[in-house]
């Protein structure tokens, strides 16, 4: 698998790892409902213990934290993923445009230096393999003393 960019290992990531994860998912589910059913029978009873009236506005809350690790990966995640996908569509526009320039750049550098180093004799032959073979000639070498 060829990756071009680090946001498409992490979306490969994020794709490969979610059924993975739904085990301890399902764990993290029933150990939040039974925290919850705890939680909320404490409370209860402590009222009624004292004879207090029961407060149910302090209740919600462990129902509200069951609810975000039941529906995590479509609550949680999903909120998530839809409010950064404008920031990660963005960011990788900025990266090709980056990298396309970049890429002239490197082709222009590329041929400039080729350029530089062919207009001088000294080092024309490290760029041209024509140059190259006329100093070997200059030299009076032949290829087959150049094999060790």
């Amino acid at each position: 698998m060829e990756f071009d960019n680090l946001h498409q290992i992490l979306r490969s990531l994020y794709e490969q790892m979610m059924p993975l994860c739904e085990d301890m998912a399902g764990v993290a589910k029933g150990i939040a409902g039974l925290g919850a059913l705890f939680y909320v029978a404490y409370r209860v009873w402590q009222s009624l213990a004292r004879a207090e009236p029961i407060d149910v506005f302090p209740m919600l809350r462990p129902f509200a934290i069951g609810l975000c690790i039941m529906f995590f990966p479509t609550v949680v995640l999903g909120t998530i993923n839809s409010i950064l996908s404008p920031v990660v569509q963005g960011t990788a526009k900025m990266l090709e445009a980056e990298t396309l320039d970049m890429n002239t750049y490197r082709q222009q550098k590329d041929k400039l230096e080729y350029e530089a180093m062919m207009r001088n004799p000294e080092t024309a032959y490290l760029v041209s393999n024509e140059e190259f073979d006329k100093q070997l000639e200059e030299l009076g070498w032949s290829p087959s003393d150049m094999v060790t």
